[in-house]
Parts: C-alpha cells; sequence; structure tokens
C-alpha cells in the first residue's frame, strides 16, 4: 500500500468514529484486533507509532456475548499527521462510537 492508501484507510476510519483526535494524540477504538493491526501498520508507515492498547470496556453483542473494546493511543505523526488532524477537525466526532460504553 502507498502512503495515499494509508491516509485513505484513516480518513474512513474518521469518518466512522474509530479515530479521534484529542489534542496531539489519535484515539482509535475497535472491538476487531484485525483493524487495530491494520492501524498501527497505517501509523507506522505515516512515520508514527502506536504508545499504547488498553481494553476499556465491552460491546454487548446478544443476551450472552460481548467483546473488548480496544483503544489505541498514539502521537499524531509530524510531519504528515497535520492534514489528517484537519480531516478530522471538518469532518470527524469529538466522540468515538463506543464512547457511552467505555466511559
Amino acid at each position: 500500500m502507498t502512503a495515499d492508501d494509508h491516509k485513505k484507510q484513516m480518513k474512513c476510519w474518521i469518518r466512522s468514529q474509530h479515530l479521534i483526535c484529542e489534542g496531539s494524540d489519535f484515539i482509535f477504538e475497535t472491538v476487531d484486533q484485525t483493524q487495530l493491526e491494520k492501524f498501527e501498520i497505517c501509523l507506522e508507515a505515516l512515520g508514527g507509532r502506536l504508545r499504547s492498547i488498553k481494553a476499556v470496556g465491552n460491546w454487548p453483542m446478544g443476551p450472552k456475548r460481548s467483546f473488548k473494546i480496544l483503544r489505541a493511543t498514539a502521537s499524531v505523526p509530524r510531519p504528515g499527521g497535520e492534514d489528517l488532524v484537519t480531516y478530522w477537525a471538518k469532518r470527524g466526532s469529538k466522540s468515538t462510537r463506543y464512547s457511552e460504553i467505555n466511559s
């Protein structure tokens, strides 16, 4: 994948409320470990790296089933991440799609 492909993927996560910006950090939340791995690959391709990953709650998926909500925190890559922050400010949300559950 090219750098443009990685940026397109990051923008997709911004629109779907999986990726938000908080201060100078990216916060990525998902219930899917493979999406977390893809986020790390995209981030590293843009010159960044993950600082932490932790479970922050459970996403209910039926009467006796739930998935762990995983939160990854990373610094916004500089240079190169500023346009993603600008994109998030225009099209993103201040909270993730899982924020009601994990707060």
